[in-house]
């Protein structure tokens, strides 16, 4: 070995004492904010999450929706039943124009 072989490989040796250092630090800080945080209770119960829940903007948007097709399908019986009730009209009143008129002939 040359030594400028043994100069790289203790200046690796110093860098790899350094990063150990560095390591070890970060394990420790790690480890301090692990401790630092309490550790959840244990329960008898299988199911650990909340129940999943709708949202209240969910619930609202089904209800809206709901609405708008009560409010779509009440008008268009609305409307059918005033279409019925104008050709009824109108023919009735046809009928006893016609009659009418040929009553004056």
């Amino acid at each position: 070995m040359s030594a400028v072989d043994i100069r790289q490989a203790v200046a690796d040796a110093r860098a790899a004492e350094d990063q150990a250092a560095q390591i070890a630090q970060i394990l420790a800080v790690v480890q301090a904010a692990q401790a630092a945080v309490p550790a959840p209770a244990a329960c008898s119960c299988s199911n650990h999450g909340p129940a999943p829940r709708r949202s209240a903007g969910t619930t609202a948007a089904w209800v809206a929706g709901g609405a708008a097709c009560a409010c779509v399908l009440s008008g268009l019986f609305l409307a059918v039943a005033l279409v019925a009730v104008a050709v009824t009209v109108g023919g009735c009143i046809g009928y006893l124009l016609i009659r009418e008129i040929r009553k004056g002939k």
